[in-house]
């Protein structure tokens, strides 16, 4: 199999972190900007000229930022920045472990795919090249690795899960939702479910597997408010 060579800009904007002394200014995926007021973490949408409070729940922003709003206030957490920094550390740096995630499932639950054999073979042609090569260099299989990321015929993403590796998100909607899902109609199981989500979408761009959603829930799994009790 022979892969075409490319070779991709990344462009990863710096996150600002919300408790900065000047409002935080941000953009969320559908185009729209928000800002974060500094002083009171409220937060509002610009959307064709009008600006309104943004709406509580999760929402991504256009860097990858997961937030979640409650009663029109921005909740953060510095785990959560600190996940964001690594995980644009670990897309920048490790494309090919990406690329394993991704097809081989992140418990080798898609062992038997077969993109995961040829996604393991880059990635042992990226260790190596990395074991040689200098700080800061282009690695060929790096760059191949990128390409695959975005091939979606061959390189398709493992949908399979292995029992027993609840994600932090997982277990958020456990606890929240209830384990039959008898607490559905709970906005905070709504919240969940959204985090669940966005967590399934990023986990195989993650080496470690922990994301910014990722971040977001075991946070809120030791949260003390109401939003996200247990389901009674």
């Amino acid at each position: 199999m022979q892969l075409r060579h490319i070779i991709t800009v990344f462009c990863i904007l710096p996150l600002a972190v919300i408790a900065d002394t000047s409002s935080w200014q941000g953009q969320l995926q559908d185009g729209s900007h928000i800002s974060i007021d500094s002083d009171t973490n409220k937060v509002s949408r610009t959307a064709g000229g009008e600006t309104t409070p943004l709406w509580d729940g999760v929402h991504k922003l256009d860097n990858g930022a997961v937030i979640i709003v409650r009663d029109g206030v921005v909740v953060k957490d510095r785990v959560i920045i600190d996940a964001q920094r690594e995980q644009e550390r670990d897309r920048l740096n490790a494309a090919c472990m990406q690329l394993v995630k991704k097809v081989c499932g992140m418990h080798n639950e898609c062992d038997s795919s077969p993109a995961c054999d040829p996604a393991r073979q880059l990635f042992a042609m990226e260790r190596t090249e990395l074991s040689s090569s200098w700080s800061g260099v282009i690695l060929e299989s790096s760059t191949q690795c990128l390409e695959a990321l975005g091939n979606e015929t061959f390189f398709q993403a493992c949908d399979r899960r292995s029992s027993g590796h609840e994600t932090p998100c997982e277990k958020l909607h456990d606890k929240v939702c209830g384990s039959d899902n008898q607490c559905a109609s709970r906005e905070a199981c709504n919240a969940a479910s959204q985090l669940i989500s966005m967590e399934q979408q990023d986990m195989h761009s993650v080496p470690g597997g922990f994301t910014y959603a990722s971040a977001q829930c075991r946070d809120a799994l030791v949260d003390d408010s109401d939003y996200f009790s247990a389901c009674e």
